[in-house]
């Protein structure tokens, strides 16, 4: 991303920054990704182009910025005051209950956008690249001749498909069950018990 999000933004920035992402949220539910313009952001956030160019390099900067927004709530900063054995656990329920708290602005994106498109695949890459670093943390205290890469990659798309499936394509469930599911793929203990009985 153009803008330093590591340097403590000034109230100035913050307004802007939050004022472009507002009006990129309330785009995102109105057309397709790909029918919104620079210009058009711009006017609706009433900001001139040349603010926009201050912060974003093009419109598909301002949408990881999005991401990025909508991440801040999990509070990654905090996982390194859990196990790893608890990581995948934690995030998963924030994961869950930020797509949940989010599920009115998700249902609006999907109305416009295609689920094989631009847009949605940025957003599960978005949030894979953040899985992923939690799940290496998990991975490097995994006991198997497997290597960590392999099982960070296991973990993490193992929870963004249960996620997935369950916000993008549209098949609701409780926490409980979603875990049920997560913990049945992960641990996959009915697979090895039916192929060790035949």
């Amino acid at each position: 991303m153009k803008y330093d999000l590591n340097k403590k933004p000034t109230r100035g920035a913050v307004r802007t920054l939050d004022a472009f992402a507002q009006t990129m949220f309330s785009l995102l539910q109105e057309k397709p990704f790909e029918d919104i313009s620079v210009n058009e952001i711009s006017n609706v956030s009433n900001f001139p182009r040349a603010t926009f160019y201050n912060y974003f390099d093009d419109k598909y900067d301002l949408a990881n910025y999005c991401w990025y927004v909508l991440s801040q709530e999990i509070h990654l900063e905090e996982y390194l005051k859990f196990s790893p054995e608890e990581l995948i656990d934690v995030y998963f329920d924030r994961l869950f209950d930020l797509l949940s708290e989010k599920e009115e602005l998700l249902d609006g994106i999907k109305k416009c956008n295609s689920m094989d498109g631009l847009l949605i695949n940025s957003f599960l890459n978005y949030f894979k690249d953040l899985v992923r670093k939690i799940a290496e943390e998990f991975s490097n205290n995994y006991d198997n001749d497997v290597p960590p890469e392999l099982v960070a990659d296991h973990y993490c798309n193992t929870i963004l498909l249960v996620l997935e499936w369950i916000f993008l394509r549209n098949n609701p469930v409780d926490k409980a069950k979603a875990h049920k599911y997560l913990s049945s793929l992960l641990n996959n203990n009915q697979l090895r018990e039916k192929n060790v009985k035949e």
